[in-house]
């Protein structure tokens, strides 16, 4: 919406209001599913201006999924940042990385999950899917990282330790979705697995 007094949005806002109707819109109809005519309804614009926005559909799918995945993870820190550095932060990140907040995004998880399938098949979208994991990654060594000489050992290699946790996290989604596991038995395996490596 544009800010009073102004009739039309920029470039830019156009471009944000458009990536987040198609990051809804692969959410509630999948990223095989989805047409751009459902994009510019949900956006509240013509198919054709979508398409000027974007130079192919998986060019859409990726950028929708870095914002709102941004956006995802900068939620994610901005919690951490206000716990204690050390476990209790690193459960915390954990915890918000895996299990679907009521009170947040819990489409994320979904997001995800359509968005990964995609990958497979399209260079464009794989390679936003690993820079987003590599983001993962990469804020969840720096909240380790945060924690040496508390109850995070000195010692700890907290690349390699990230990248184990984020990846059973990952496992974790599929298995929330498909109702094999609960919240809580998800919370039992985070915790388990941070007992593992911070011995």
């Amino acid at each position: 919406m544009p800010p009073v007094g102004r009739t039309r949005l920029t470039h830019a806002e156009r471009r944000a209001t458009i990536l987040d109707a198609a990051a809804r819109v692969i959410v509630d109809r999948g990223v095989q599913g989805f047409r751009l005519q459902d994009v510019a309804d949900a956006a509240g614009v013509s198919q054709p201006l979508v398409s000027s926005h974007v130079s192919s559909r998986d060019e859409l799918v990726a950028e929708a999924f870095v914002r709102a995945d941004e956006r995802e993870l900068q939620d994610v820190e901005d919690d951490v940042s206000a716990a204690a550095p050390g476990r209790d932060a690193v459960v915390l990140f954990l915890r918000r990385a895996t299990i679907p907040d009521q009170q947040s995004n819990s489409d994320g998880r979904e997001l995800w999950s359509q968005v990964t399938s995609r990958s497979r098949f399209s260079p464009v979208v794989r390679e936003a899917v690993r820079a987003r994991q590599g983001a993962w990654v990469a804020a969840l060594a720096a909240t380790l990282r945060a924690g040496r000489g508390r109850d995070v050992p000195d010692g700890l290699d907290v690349d390699a330790v990230a990248t184990l946790l984020i990846t059973i996290s990952d496992g974790l989604g599929p298995a929330l979705n498909g109702g094999l596991v609960d919240a809580d038995a998800a919370t039992r395996v985070l915790d388990d697995a941070l007992d593992a490596v911070l011995r």
